[in-house]
């Protein structure tokens, strides 16, 4: 099979140009890397596509205006026919169980004299999506995860271990995150913690502080 050296150009001049753009997406960031979605999907067009979006690269520089486009249209196909739930803002809880599990049992929380260590209420297997220390990111596939399977949330012994940071597993059956985020409301410089759900109908987000005490989550990023 014949090298198509052209492609393989302008593939390359796609990624540079997407790696340098920092957009997320509104909803679902928790659960995916928005620029390794972008990639993939551009990379199965046609030839004909893939040389058009390059030369748009190439003209549009480092900023590629388009990128914004591609990505929210990247979120919709995610999405699928999901209505996006935000209660965070809300004293109504949105969630009664998660996976079958009551909700303020689902997340366990263990402070540790270095940070702070997260476990989950379910046994099966996912993909994990894992955020933090500016922009690092972990993520590892196929992972085989009980109610005894910890996940470092925070370390304070890790460099930049103050920023945000996000914890997402996913499967075809349930896939839910946690966040430390900025509060859309309240003292700047200030973080909550979000629950994100993936469920059949809608992208639920409530804050996780009306399930459980989040305080060893945030202790370091609230003032």
């Amino acid at each position: 099979m014949e090298t198509n050296f052209r492609r393989i150009r302008d593939i390359v001049s796609i990624k540079r140009t997407i790696w340098s753009n920092y957009d997320k997406f509104r909803t679902l960031g928790v659960f995916y890397e928005e620029r390794n979605e972008v990639l993939d999907r551009i990379c199965q067009m046609s030839e004909e596509e893939i040389a058009s979006i390059a030369a748009d690269c190439r003209e549009g520089g480092v900023r590629w205006r388009s990128f914004t486009k591609y990505m929210n249209k990247a979120e919709s196909a995610l999405l699928g026919d999901r209505e996006i739930v935000d209660g965070s803002q809300e004293e109504k809880r949105l969630f009664e169980t998660i996976g079958g599990v009551p909700a303020e049992e689902f997340v366990k929380i263990r402070e540790t004299a270095s940070g702070a260590l997260v476990s989950f209420s379910v046994t099966g297997t996912f993909d994990l999506l894992q955020r933090g220390n500016r922009n690092g990111c972990c993520e590892i596939r196929g992972l085989n995860v009980t109610p005894e399977t910890e996940f470092t949330a925070v370390n304070e012994l890790l460099p930049y271990w103050e920023d945000r940071y996000s914890i997402a597993l996913k499967s075809p059956e349930l896939s839910f995150a946690i966040a430390a985020e900025d509060p859309k409301i309240g003292k700047k410089g200030s973080a909550c913690v979000r629950l994100y759900v993936l469920e059949p109908g809608r992208a639920a987000v409530d804050d996780l502080g009306k399930y459980t005490d989040t305080s060893a989550l945030t202790l370091w990023i609230n003032p």
